[in-house]
């Protein structure tokens, strides 16, 4: 947290912007403010080393923050703050800084006004202006060039202490958009450059991030096929296995290696394939062992050939989902924590229906396991949710659903009967399904209009155990350890 109204907060601050600024790729490689450039003609190559000789530095006046009537008291410190803030990262921009021009009042300029002094002199006019909403501050940089006809703006409502940061950002983007200038359009049929389709971008993203993912999935599943095929075949001849083995496994990882190469395939998309391929897999042998194993002939052998089935049918169900867009890793989490929460559920309606505890619910889960990952895959193309709050959710489940598990415990020592048998499990999948329910309302998004994007639950904050504060006397100082809880009434 960095404290713009405090003198340290405001020196914290300006060093923390002018360190993130300077790590940022400059669109167009300026000279640094200060370093003379090479004459013309001296053939000397810029010191970054693209082969081009490095450009002056251009001036630019930094005008006085200008803020509301209404907030002018109270806005002053933090606008003073922010003056040395942009004058800063506009240094560190590869601009030459020029306070001469600087206006002493914080109103807002004149834009037609303001344009005309920057066509007049060629030099760039940056008019930032503060605004006060409740915890809020709305920021505004107006960049006038000499070149252009049109100022370049940017708004944003940050919260106090993202300002620092925020801002620094913002005059990053208008830099590089008047340096950029438009891109060049790619002839039709062929994509855009790199340069021209990351600008903007902190990194560029590798393509496939997820094939390392995808690669170990689809070489154990391979395997696991291989392995499935042997036994279905009623052979347990060794000479067939690893050979089949060996053929499933090379296979998959050759598939996968291709998919990779073919599509950009991401981490959560790598993860969303696999919970299609290993829940439907478990759903399939559980569902067989369950229902017809006790009337079947052979039940080794047709319990793999299930487990193959449902593990196709999954993976062309998730390749489906996939085609809709990309998965975000909430959703890839979704779609796991689905297929082991719908296998929890299912063994309790299994052992409600029959009234008995002690028989593993076999079939239960099977059920629960398939129609859990189904709708939670289905749901997670649709949804958009944070890896967070689906463990949360997740924890959130496992917590009531334990807790009243062990409430529930009585009824069933000792020689329970069905009725109480089945009200215990009423109980562990109500304290199931309310801990899922609080743990959804606490993390649900703020409703439009709040406090930013954030989760509802910064609303009341997190508990913090151990060092809260400090104790000074004199020179010499202690932590003050106990239990904090911040947070904010609404």
């Amino acid at each position: 947290m960095i404290d713009l109204w405090h003198p340290r907060g405001r020196a914290s601050a300006l060093a923390f912007a002018a360190a993130f600024t300077a790590a940022l790729p400059a669109p167009a490689e300026p000279a640094k403010f200060g370093r003379a450039a090479p004459p013309a003609g001296s053939g000397q190559a810029s010191p970054t080393g693209s082969g081009r000789p490095a450009r002056p530095a251009r001036s630019a006046v930094v005008l006085p923050t200008a803020l509301a009537p209404d907030a002018a008291e109270r806005a002053a410190p933090l606008a003073s703050a922010l003056d040395g803030l942009l004058s800063d990262t506009a240094q560190d921009l590869g601009l030459s800084v020029d306070l001469a021009d600087r206006a002493a009042a914080r109103s807002r300029p004149d834009e037609a006004e303001l344009m005309e002094r920057a066509r007049s002199s060629d030099r760039l006019f940056i008019a930032p202006s503060l605004d006060l909403r409740g915890d809020e501050v709305e920021l505004r940089l107006a960049l006038a060039s000499g070149g252009a006809r049109s100022l370049r703006v940017r708004v944003e409502r940050v919260a106090r202490d993202d300002l620092a940061v925020r801002a620094a950002v913002m005059l990053r983007d208008l830099v590089a958009e008047l340096d950029g200038g438009a891109a060049a359009v790619p002839p039709l049929g062929q994509a855009a450059p790199c340069a021209e389709r990351c600008r903007g971008r902190l990194a560029t993203p590798a393509r496939s991030l997820g094939k390392a993912t995808l690669a170990a999935n689809a070489t154990l599943y391979g395997g696991l096929v291989g392995f499935s095929i042997q036994r279905s075949s009623g052979s347990d001849d060794p000479r067939l296995l690893y050979p089949l083995l060996a053929v499933g496994a090379g296979i998959g990882l050759g598939g996968a290696i291709i998919i990779a190469e073919e599509w950009d395939v991401g981490v959560a998309d790598a993860w969303y394939l696999g919970s299609g391929t290993w829940w439907p897999t478990i759903a399939g042998h559980l569902i067989y062992q369950g229902r017809f194993a006790e009337h079947a002939e052979d039940p080794g052998q047709e319990r793999w050939a299930s487990g193959l089935i449902g593990g196709t049918a999954g993976i062309t169900l998730a390749a489906l989902g996939l085609s809709l867009g990309r998965m975000s890793e909430g959703g890839a989490l979704m779609a796991q924590s689905g297929g082991g929460l719908g296998l929890m559920l299912g063994g309790l309606v299994e052992w409600a229906a029959r009234g008995d505890v002690q028989r593993t619910p076999i079939a239960g889960m099977g059920y629960g396991a398939a129609l859990g990952w189904l709708a939670a895959a289905a749901a997670a193309t649709q949804l958009d949710i944070t890896a967070s709050e689906v463990l949360t959710v997740d924890v959130g489940a496992l917590l009531g659903g334990l807790g009243a598990a062990a409430l529930a415990s009585p009824l069933v020592f000792e020689s329970p009967t069905e009725a109480q048998q089945r009200a215990w499990v009423g109980a562990t999948a109500g304290g199931f399904l309310l801990g899922a329910g609080v743990a959804w309302c606490v993390t649900r998004p703020a409703a439009a209009g709040a406090r930013g994007a954030s989760p509802s639950w910064n609303r009341f904050g997190l508990p913090m155990l151990g060092v809260i504060g400090e104790s000074v006397v004199g020179s010499r100082r202690a932590p003050a350890l106990g239990l904090g809880w911040q947070g904010a009434i609404p």
